[in-house]
């Protein structure tokens, strides 16, 4: 752990910052009078009242430290939701629907051809059900919902990260082309050789709570705890000793501050020397047990769909229903539950035997009806390009379907990936835009309370504010003087707010299981969420956006004890001292 902090990506930044403060703030000094760097040293370190203006830095502190800490949760889940949902799928999809796409290899070549893209692939997509019949005889066949997905495992292991979610072939052990493959020692007795299939976890699994072990760092959370109580520890050592320096000769009052300051300097050794150690920790996890092990038999079934959109039917109108047996030679898990409980991917000339959408020859006075696909999967090169490449694929499409009459008025979907999946996008996007919002009026209701302390302190240094100005201080040079106050309780309330708010970031996973274990709660189940840690992701551009609103915000709302200092008479200040 010694010596990580150097290759922290934060450091760099965090000394930018502390330089850009520094050289402002000597600026500052350079170019106003003296006089009022010393009053505003005198409000803030004289007196006992200056434990009032330190307590005000304490809603500046609080609004950093929530606007961070629940930004970087919330934008966690949206990164975290955009990469599960991302999953499989291309950069753009050209989806034809449910009817098909005829010629799609020359439209694919096509595709290709646009600069900037860099793959194009065919894709059967189809609705199914799956019937699974348990390695335990003990359970019942279970029929479920699924979607059948064709693909060439080579072009689709291109598309994305679909290679990683294998549980039995992941990385780049096995060849992309070999998939699908059903290796020689699977084979059973003299049954016919079966076509491989990749079936997500949920839909041969069953999903059921179970015991994970986990590393964790024990002794993280009693740490940043001591860290947080030291801050309030320090403040009443300070209010104590101020309140005892105004009654000398009260043995009671040093015995108080000497306690309070040993609390201090305990908290503080606890939060700098606890020992932390890794200890493995279990709790509970939704994991879905497989009903099938790899070599089982799994039933596809669907209904295929002519070129016109209607149903194949058999004789007296029941519907045609193309079955099909596959062996299982991997599962499939994204962490996006949608996908994982349906999708089955299966060869693409198999999908599109089954979907009724290979091609038919010619008989009985009938057209040839050529090949068709449901989608093409498009890779580029560029993502931030998407939406240009959109447009040109829709041109290329123009000139196709000009080029080629006999495919007819389809109505294509050329989307990116993003408006593909924009339902649960925008979910997740707006509750974070919301809890940010609310967290933002939350703040400026600090704001007023920094403009209330600030005005009750100029009326409570009224007779300072007179002094000032009956030896010719200037009304804009009193006033300046809380606006400078309301810029230092700003800095501190940014530096320890901040520094609380990345701190318990830092360990949020070790502080949810010693409040766990501490208050016999679960405050992140792993039962209904689909993730094994809390997500989190800290913007560095939030932060420092976070740290200059509140500087401004606490700088403007002191202007309140300001304006009442410039318009204040010497007279009326001095009449009664």
């Amino acid at each position: 752990m010694d010596g990580q902090w150097l290759a922290s990506p934060w450091l760099i930044p965090a000394a930018v910052g502390a330089g850009v403060v520094a050289l402002g703030l000597l600026a500052l000094m350079l170019a106003t009078p003296v006089y009022k760097h010393i009053i505003c040293a005198k409000y803030l370190f004289c007196g006992w009242k200056a434990v009032v203006p330190l307590v005000s830095a304490l809603p500046a502190a609080l609004g950093v430290f929530l606007l961070i800490l629940v930004f970087a949760i919330m934008d966690g889940f949206v990164r975290e939701t955009r990469e599960m949902t991302r999953g499989t799928l291309s950069d753009i999809i050209v989806d034809a629907h449910m009817e098909g796409l005829p010629h799609y290899e020359e439209l694919a070549r096509r595709i290709e051809a646009i600069e900037g893209v860099e793959a194009a692939s065919p894709v059967i997509q189809t609705y199914a059900v799956a019937r699974v019949k348990p390695r335990l005889s003990s359970i019942k066949p279970l029929v479920r919902p699924c979607v059948i997905i064709g693909i060439r495992p080579g072009e689709k292991a291109e598309m994305g990260r679909f290679h990683e979610y294998l549980q039995r072939q992941r990385g780049s052990q096995y060849a992309a082309a070999d998939l699908l493959n059903v290796p020689e020692a699977w084979h059973r007795g003299p049954r016919p050789a079966r076509p491989g299939c990749i079936a997500g976890v949920g839909v041969i699994g069953a999903p059921m709570s179970s015991p994970v072990p986990e590393t964790m760092r024990e002794g993280a959370g009693r740490r940043v705890l001591a860290a947080f109580l030291a801050v309030p520890a320090a403040l009443a050592s300070l209010f104590v000793w101020r309140a005892g320096r105004r009654r000398q000769g009260r043995a009671g009052w040093t015995v108080a501050t000497i306690l309070c300051v040993v609390v201090f300097m305990a908290l503080v050794a606890a939060a700098s020397f606890m020992p932390v150690r890794e200890v493995q920790i279990t709790r509970p996890q939704v994991i879905d047990f497989p009903l099938l092990p790899y070599g089982g038999d799994l039933v596809v079934s669907t209904i295929p769909i002519r070129p016109s959109g209607a149903l194949a039917m058999e004789a007296g109108g029941i519907p045609k229903v193309s079955s099909r047996a596959f062996t299982v030679v991997d599962r499939f898990k994204s962490g996006y539950w949608e996908a994982d409980s349906s999708h089955v991917y299966v060869d693409f000339d198999v999908a599109q035997q089954m979907a009724g959408m290979d091609a038919q020859p010619a008989a009985e006075g009938k057209p040839a009806v050529p090949a068709r696909t449901n989608q093409i999967q498009v890779r580029i090169a560029d993502p931030s390009q998407a939406e240009t490449l959109v447009r040109k694929i829709e041109d290329v499409w123009r000139d196709f379907g000009r080029e080629r009459p006999e495919v007819g008025v389809l109505q294509l979907s050329i989307n990116t990936w993003e408006t593909q999946q924009r339902m649960i996008l925008t979910v997740v996007e707006v509750e974070r835009n919301i809890t940010a919002l609310m967290l933002g009026v939350m703040l400026l209701g600090f704001g007023v309370l920094i403009g209330l302390i600030s005005y009750v302190m100029a009326y409570i240094k009224a007779r300072d504010v007179g002094i000032l100005k009956a030896l010719g201080a200037r009304d804009a040079g009193v006033g300046s003087l809380f606006l400078g106050y309301g810029f230092i309780i700003g800095v501190i309330g940014v530096t320890v707010g901040m520094t609380a708010a990345l701190l318990m970031l830092a360990n949020l996973d070790p502080i949810e299981v010693w409040v766990n274990r501490t208050l016999d709660i679960d405050v992140f189940p792993r039962e209904m969420y689909y993730f094994d840690h809390i997500p989190q992701h800290t913007s560095p551009a939030w932060c420092v956006a976070i740290g200059a609103g509140v500087l401004a915000l606490s700088t403007l709302a002191s202007m309140a004890g300001g304006l009442l200092a410039a318009l204040k008479q010497p007279v009326e200040a001095l009449r009664y001292e």
